[in-house]
């Protein structure tokens, strides 16, 4: 049954290193443009790499090229010391309170060259490693310290993100530190049990170690990925919103290429590797759209823009309605004023291409209750729907004669 159990231990502690690395190779770009995350992002790095380090075949991987397994034991210990001292570090970072940074930068740095120093004068020894029988290699009081360093930090951790979590209001954030106080806390309970098998050297400990580590990781992966989640989130969002007014954007530029900030790219090339964040790329088009509207409109006269709802449709030869009906638009859930835009925006697109001149009375756009740029930018995807569908036909191209001198 230990058996059984050990094996399950160890699916759980390789699920969890494998989740923090994801998590941290997901999070880096963010931690690159995040001074704050960086602290966080380089925190749980150390403690994924001291995670993978445990793994028998990582483990070994490393002894074959340094010849040396308590050199790996030794990394696998410092790294995890430095993980929680970065954490501490990102806290005080982020809530502005504790001592001053000063003192736990120099305190670390002394906690991890006095490890170094306990390994190093310690009697000669082929591992760091409490086993079955024996005393702790190398010594003792480097377990004591290591262990006390550990319980210090990750107690911290815990109390501060609890504090946090439960002042701040519903959200991404306060999941954030909850699930990384939980997870925190399962490395201290790793700890105690590690301080608990220097004393009772019972088998059934090994086995709750690596469970606990790897709800550890597990914990921890969740807690950074939901920032990571929630920006993929926007991202897909922002995608959408590319596409959707792309074909529109594409066409005006083309008609109006002075609005038009920069030139246009293919629409992976957009996605793929946009030229700076997407949010604002949203914005730059809805503004660059808006802009070329307004130049367009003068090219339709100021009786010919009549919202799709309030127009009779067009006859055709047997006197009968020709195209879809404004009932028909309104069964597919089209919107009068966005379809009346779009109608407009074919014909002044195709006016403006022939080289007429712009008009002495131009029409007049609905004004929308756009209160925000969110609702700006729905109105405007629903516009580009309606011309990318073409609902109804251009009006007719307007006389050569109504015109008025360009400005």
């Amino acid at each position: 049954m230990r058996a059984d159990l050990a094996s399950a231990a160890g699916l759980v502690e390789d699920a969890g290193v494998a989740a923090i690395w994801i998590a941290v190779l997901l999070r880096i770009p963010a931690a690159r443009r995040d001074r704050r995350q960086r602290g966080l992002c380089l925190a749980v790095a150390a403690a994924a790499a001291a995670m993978a380090l445990r793994l028998g075949p990582v483990a070994r991987a490393i002894d074959l090229v340094t010849g040396d397994p308590r050199a790996t034991q030794l990394a696998m210990h410092l790294l995890g010391a430095l993980s929680a001292l970065v954490v501490l570090d990102f806290l005080l970072t982020v809530t502005g309170g504790g001592p001053p940074r000063l003192w736990l930068h120099l305190g670390g740095v002394f906690c991890l060259l006095t490890l170094l120093y306990l390994d190093v004068s310690a009697p000669p020894h082929s591992q760091d490693v409490i086993g079955p029988h024996g005393a702790p290699e190398p010594s003792l009081v480097f377990w004591l310290t290591l262990v006390c360093m550990h319980l210090a930090a990750d107690g911290t951790c815990v109390v501060v993100c609890r504090r946090y979590s439960r002042r701040g209001s519903a959200g991404p954030s306060r999941t954030s530190l909850a699930l990384f106080g939980l997870g925190t806390a399962f490395a201290g309970l790793f700890w105690i049990a590690d301080l608990l098998y220097i004393h009772v050297r019972s088998p059934w400990i090994p086995v709750c170690l690596s469970a606990t580590m790897g709800l550890h990781g597990l914990l921890r992966a969740a807690s950074i990925a939901v920032p990571t989640l929630l920006d993929a989130r926007r991202a897909a969002g922002d995608i959408r919103v590319l596409r959707r007014l792309d074909p529109l954007w594409r066409d005006l530029i083309a008609a109006v290429p002075s609005v038009a900030l920069c030139a246009p790219r293919h629409h992976l090339l957009e996605i793929l590797w946009p030229r700076g964040p997407r949010d604002l790329i949203v914005y730059r088009k809805i503004v660059e759209i808006r802009d070329a509207i307004l130049v367009l409109r003068e090219y339709v006269p100021s009786d010919g823009f009549v919202p799709a709802g309030d127009r009779e449709p067009p006859a055709g030869p047997d006197g009968r309605p020709a195209g879809p009906d404004a009932r028909q638009l309104a069964a597919r859930g089209e919107d009068r004023e966005a379809a009346a835009v779009a109608r407009m925006l074919h014909t002044a697109r195709r006016a403006k291409l022939a080289g007429r001149p712009r008009l002495a009375h131009s029409a007049r756009l609905p004004q929308p209750s756009c209160a925000d740029v969110a609702a700006e930018t729905d109105f405007l995807t629903r516009v580009a729907d309606a011309y990318r569908r073409r609902p109804l036909p251009p009006y007719p191209l307007p006389a050569r004669t109504a015109s008025r001198p360009a400005a």
